[in-house]
């Protein structure tokens, strides 16, 4: 399985919600490039947001699937 996006668009989108998902935790946009910081501090950011991201996505699937089902009726 390649780890690509399918859509060239989903990128940014999965950029945008990422820096949503680091405001919604209070951490700050110029944290995020890990330049300042120790690989151990990036890691612990980047294990939250990459788990709250993807909480968020199999939501979402959960939801169009849903609405896929539920229109079928």
């Amino acid at each position: 399985m390649a780890n690509k996006p399918v859509d060239p668009n989903a990128k940014a989108a999965l950029n945008q919600m990422k820096l949503e998902i680091a405001n919604e935790l209070g951490m700050e946009n110029t944290n995020l490039n890990g330049a300042n910081s120790t690989s151990y501090q990036n890691g612990e950011i980047g294990g939250r947001v990459g788990g709250q991201m993807s909480k968020k996505l199999v939501a979402m699937g959960e939801e169009a699937l849903l609405r896929q089902y539920n229109s079928k009726k």
